[in-house]
């Protein structure tokens, strides 16, 4: 084996198991070698979250293009091991059912009235208890998650932009320390970055906020992080239409319906989606090609949903109010 170093915060949960399994006299290479993309999957997808959820391991969960079943269903094993392990010590884990054989469920790609309801609730949010960082958050949700949906970013990705990373002038923003541990520019659409304008304004002269956060938590030191899952979930139940979802959709949805409006929208027009690929694969912070192939067939999923030619922001733009 390599010499790795663990690093994510699952770190600890990892090698308990580790030792524990030679401890009884199981050899455990193949296993090591898929908990240590586990580590690697971790830090990339959920950063410093402590809790093994089911939406954090959505991604995990997925066959890869090139993967087969046998190969998916020895990582969820392996994985199923690591929850059953940290419950076992008293730390509350999401376990994966054992007879998970099937492809995992296509994440929920939002229809644009979904979008449309989802964005009419965030916007209409009032904190119960009207203090000023409360208020002041309230009004971040509503440009954090019009961020995600009109860039396809990753939800990590979002909650970590400094504010010097915007460029107002080239329209874009620098996305450090990615996929890969790689840097990359992310365009933004004239409409997203008028709000986004706008907003970091609101920031600096409505609230008198020194911060370097683009989106910082109640302690301006520091960017939101915890809580923010929930709160989406929390937005969606308010929809009319989270009672006839059978997959409610997540934070990682809107990169997903990202795609697959700007792939509906080349389809549209007669673009070759081949020669534009490479340059979605870019905007996601994909290492390669063939990760971003993987969202057609969400494309042929969702495709049924989606039957004007939508764009992103004249969804979901023009309702937005700071306040």
């Amino acid at each position: 084996m390599s010499d790795y170093t663990l690093k994510s915060v699952m770190a600890p949960y990892i090698q308990g198991l580790l030792e524990q399994k030679r401890a009884l006299g199981y050899k455990y290479d193949v296993e090591e070698y898929i908990l240590r993309r586990f580590d690697k999957y971790w830090i990339r997808e959920n950063g410093t979250l402590t809790e093994l959820t089911r939406e954090s391991i959505e991604c995990w969960m997925q066959r890869k293009p090139t993967e087969g079943r046998s190969s998916r269903s020895t990582r969820i094993s392996v994985l199923r091991q690591l929850a059953i392990f940290m419950n076992g010590i008293g730390h509350t884990a999401y376990i994966p059912d054992e007879k998970y054989v099937k492809d995992y469920p296509v994440i929920h790609i939002l229809s644009s009235d979904e979008i449309v309801a989802l964005f009419t609730v965030i916007d209409n949010y009032s904190p119960k208890i009207r203090f000023n960082g409360a208020i002041r958050m309230s009004n971040e949700y509503k440009v954090l998650f019009r961020l995600i949906l009109t860039t396809g970013l990753r939800r990590n990705e979002a909650l970590k932009i400094k504010k010097q990373d915007v460029d107002f002038d080239t329209g874009t923003v620098i996305i450090r320390g990615a996929k890969g541990h790689k840097d990359r520019i992310v365009y933004i659409s004239k409409d997203m970055l008028e709000l986004l304008n706008k907003y970091v304004e609101y920031l600096s002269t409505d609230k008198g906020l020194d911060t370097i956060w683009l989106f910082p938590s109640l302690d301006s030191s520091k960017h939101i992080s915890n809580g923010i899952g929930a709160r989406f979930k929390l937005f969606w139940k308010e929809t009319k239409y989270a009672k006839t979802c059978e997959k409610a959709p997540t934070i990682h949805s809107l990169r997903h319906t990202y795609v697959v409006l700007r792939m509906n929208q080349w389809m549209e027009e007669g673009v070759d989606l081949s020669v534009m690929m490479p340059y979605l694969s870019r905007q996601l912070g994909h290492t390669s090609i063939n990760e971003t192939f993987y969202y057609y067939h969400q494309v042929r999923e969702a495709f049924r949903l989606i039957h004007k030619r939508d764009t992103v922001a004249s969804i979901v733009i023009p309702e937005v109010r700071i306040r």
